[in-house]
């Protein structure tokens, strides 16, 4: 990007008012999700709208989705250097920057649950990992809010159920689940979800992992008219709103306030938009064409055997990118796991409020932001 829109960019995504607590703040999002995206209508988009209610108009934020401005590899040095002062990050596309987030990322495969990968990750990334935290002061963001999509499936041009089926195929696919997919013969393919739609439609993939609501959201659909009926685990990797260090340690007190008791609300609101989504998507499924077919007993056979080494490859594979207490950070987010599924067991129950509240009890009271 040129130097000279960088610096229109940084100047028009933050500008305040220096030390007024009625302080005028403009802010900037940036995302490569498309402005359809779940976590843009239910999530970005309606926080946005309550920063400028409840500060009376003082805080308003621009937004720029769909990679206009902060590309999904580019995520992290977009905030940084101010040419976003908040945006969307995966730590899976830029790993060796957020390296101790991404270890626990990639034990997506043993998601069953989005409330709980949701509920341990938020508190492993925002309190109880203090490499995570170190990670990012050295990036110059400040991490605030992560979520997990619903249940990972695959989604297919043709329909393919045993693993005899898929040998071969081309799998849009990230992180651990490209592993998974090699070791069963399949071909994956590293493309992000955005790109996902034109890759089906030009043939470079037979079939895209990710949660069945894209279908929607990225109107898979229309491609797309072959869902596996299961589930591969979740996707926890994704920070809804990283913020440039700097921006936030410039804003007055009381609209921190209000950008900080607004993030539990937006985890909770993209981990539950996600899941009522999926229930939106099976309900208008057949008038889109798209069938969801039961995988056969060599899929599942070989799903549940792999499972039995993740944890221990999660471990080793982390060691070798440089992350010595591998062992030690992956049993303590395992806990934190087993922690949230009580919580979700006895008092969520699918109460997105009760969510919210455990969240600011167990997560948002102990930041060090």
């Amino acid at each position: 990007m040129p130097g000279f829109l960088a610096k229109y960019l940084l100047c028009a995504g933050f500008a305040l008012a220096a030390g007024s607590a009625s302080a005028q703040t403009k802010l900037s999002y940036g995302s490569y999700l498309p402005p359809t995206h779940v976590n843009n209508t239910v999530g970005i988009d309606p926080m946005i709208k309550r920063f400028e209610t409840e500060s009376g108009g003082k805080l308003t934020v621009e937004t720029f989705p769909g990679g206009s401005v902060a590309k999904a590899t580019a995520a992290v040095d977009s905030i940084r250097d101010g040419i976003v002062t908040a945006g969307m990050v995966v730590d899976t596309y830029v790993p060796k920057q957020l390296p101790h987030s991404f270890l626990i990322t990639e034990l997506g495969l043993l998601g069953r649950n989005s409330v709980v990968m949701s509920g341990a990750t938020n508190e492993f990334n925002l309190v109880a990992c203090k490499e995570c935290l170190a990670d990012q002061k050295r990036s110059g963001i400040i991490s605030m809010a992560h979520y997990s999509t619903a249940p990972y499936t695959l989604m297919c041009k043709a329909d393919l159920r045993s693993i005899a089926d898929f040998q071969g195929k081309k799998i849009r696919s990230a992180g651990a689940y490209s592993i998974m997919f090699k070791s069963f013969g399949m071909v994956p393919v590293n493309v992000t979800s955005d790109e996902t739609y034109e890759a089906m439609q030009r043939g470079q993939v037979d079939c895209t992992m990710g949660a069945d609501s894209w279908l929607k959201s990225y109107t898979l659909w229309d491609v797309a008219k072959n869902v596996l009926a299961t589930t591969i685990g979740t996707y926890h990797g994704g920070l809804l709103w990283g913020m440039n260090a700097d921006a936030w340690a410039k804003l007055p007190a009381d609209q921190k306030a209000i950008l900080k008791q607004n993030m539990p609300i937006l985890a909770a609101d993209v981990t539950f938009g996600y899941l009522k989504e999926s229930r939106d998507v099976h309900a208008a499924a057949g008038e889109k064409g798209v069938k969801f077919n039961p995988p056969d007993a060599t899929w599942t056979s070989a799903y549940e055997e792999y499972l039995k080494n993740e944890i221990a490859r999660v471990k080793a594979e982390g060691k070798k990118r440089g992350v010595p207490n591998a062992d030690e950070l992956v049993d303590r987010y395992l806990g934190l796991m087993k922690k949230w599924e009580k919580i979700d067991a006895e008092e969520i129950k699918g109460d997105k409020q009760k969510f919210v509240d455990a969240l600011n009890r167990e997560v948002f009271s102990k930041v060090s932001w």
